[in-house]
């Protein structure tokens, strides 16, 4: 699958129809999602409808929009008009259907683009994996042995084998961060409260954020500027850079240590900023709380579901937040206020933060363990540890992909300023430029 803004410039001219990438689209995706399974449905017929009207637009000479014929899929928690918002849950099968597009979705569609399908997710956004126990696990298109990580798995690995050129996801505590290190594509998780999460079923809306995938910078930057509804600013001057330390380097592998160092040189001169232990685990930890009630608030009915519609690990974090006291919930949440703040303050001297997405590449489905220096970690509860404090703080961040010596992807967390996504947007294309035709990222810009 070609990138979306080639694919846009190509239909726009005529030079290819939309029914074609549609239907290119499609094939791709009977190719290859029964090794990966990415998607959760797709909409053959009314995406082939889709693409017709687009190119009878063209013909009448009428533009659809700036993502004109572009495929596209979204994680299976945005509404879709018609059609029952699954969100990876086997109780929700039954849920009444949509009544109209996320506003996203409805954004993409209307900028042109023509959504071809739904993607599998862990179960109601409530893992960082990618494995479901009701729909199956999503698989890494790189090594069907390995994780896409989650909550938005399935998304990334859409865009990754090739069967779309954007796909819309969320992110509470890394869930659009992680899947996109490992799958080796680009991504976006804008500032919170910067897009509009109408239609999209709530995991922590605290901390719920939406954004999306690409398979380059350019394309990243095209469907943010629809998401959000105008273009990022263009960053000339240079960008002051620093690398975060401490925390971020104790719990990462050197292969993700060594992905932010390669990516820090193409930005320039650089400082580290320590970030103490104590502080980032308190932020998780108070993530965490937020996250547990949140979601328990929101899907309290499941504690009553049938054992065989909720699973073990889900009804766990149900009861955890149900049983969570009000005043630990009311201190998280003043803590969430201090720590956003503090975390600001850094942007008095910098315009981009760096540090690794992941602690390590993907690992095996097989893997119970992954050793970091002195540490085994577990990857279910592990492989959001260095994106949760970022989103915490409620901060935009741009994922650069960067593959590591064992030859699989990683990621580099490229953090702005509040509703700075233009810092981040321009530091990316920097990387994308100076990585192009290099083994380093796994995608071109």
């Amino acid at each position: 699958m070609n990138r979306a803004v080639e694919i846009a410039a190509d239909v726009r001219a005529r030079r290819r129809s939309a029914v074609d990438v549609t239907r290119e689209a499609l094939a791709n995706i009977e190719r290859a999602n029964p090794a990966i399974n990415a998607f959760h449905h797709v909409f053959s017929d009314s995406a082939m409808q889709r693409a017709q009207r687009i190119d009878e637009l063209i013909a009448e000479g009428v533009d659809p929009g700036p993502l004109a014929g572009v495929p596209f899929a979204a994680k299976s928690l945005f509404d879709i008009e018609g059609r029952v918002t699954v969100a990876g849950s086997r109780a929700r099968l039954d849920a009444p259907a949509a009544l109209r597009d996320a506003d996203a979705v409805a954004s993409l569609q209307n900028a042109g683009a023509v959504l071809v399908g739904t993607t599998h997710m862990d179960e109601l956004a409530c893992g960082a994996t990618g494995e479901n126990p009701h729909f199956g696990d999503v698989r890494n298109p790189h090594d069907a042995e390995r994780m896409t990580g989650g909550s938005s798995g399935g998304s990334a690995a859409a865009v990754a084998a090739g069967c779309v050129s954007l796909a819309l996801g969320s992110d509470t505590n890394g869930s659009i961060r992680a899947p996109a290190a490992l799958c080796g594509v680009w991504s976006i998780k804008p500032t919170f409260g910067r897009l509009c999460k109408r239609g999209v079923l709530a995991y922590a809306d605290s901390l719920d954020c939406i954004g999306g995938f690409a398979p380059g910078v350019d394309d990243l930057t095209a469907l943010y500027a629809v998401l959000a509804g105008d273009a990022a600013e263009q960053r000339l001057r240079a960008l002051r850079v620093a690398v975060l330390g401490g925390f971020f380097e104790t719990w990462a592998s050197r292969e993700a240590r060594d992905a932010v160092m390669q990516t820090a040189s193409v930005l320039g001169p650089h400082e580290t900023i320590v970030m103490p232990e104590d502080e980032m685990q308190l932020a998780r930890g108070a993530a965490t709380i937020i996250s547990n009630v949140e979601v328990a608030a929101a899907h309290a009915k499941l504690l009553d579901a049938p054992a065989e519609d909720v699973s073990p690990r889900l009804r766990t974090r149900l009861l955890a937040g149900a049983l969570t006291p009000a005043a630990w919930y009311a201190r998280a949440l003043r803590y969430q206020t201090r720590f956003r703040a503090r975390m600001s303050r850094l942007f008095g001297d910098f315009d981009i933060l760096l540090a690794p997405c992941t602690p390590f590449s993907a690992p095996r489905f097989s893997d119970t363990t992954i050793v970091i220096g002195s540490h085994a970690l577990e990857p279910a509860k592990h492989l959001g540890l260095l994106t949760q404090p970022i989103s915490f703080a409620g901060l935009p961040v741009v994922t650069a992909p960067v593959i590591g010596d064992g030859r699989m992807p990683l990621g580099v967390q490229l953090i702005g300023a509040p509703f700075d996504e233009a810092a981040c947007l321009a530091a990316a294309r920097r990387i994308g430029q100076a990585f192009r035709n290099t083994q380093r990222t796994s995608t071109e810009t």
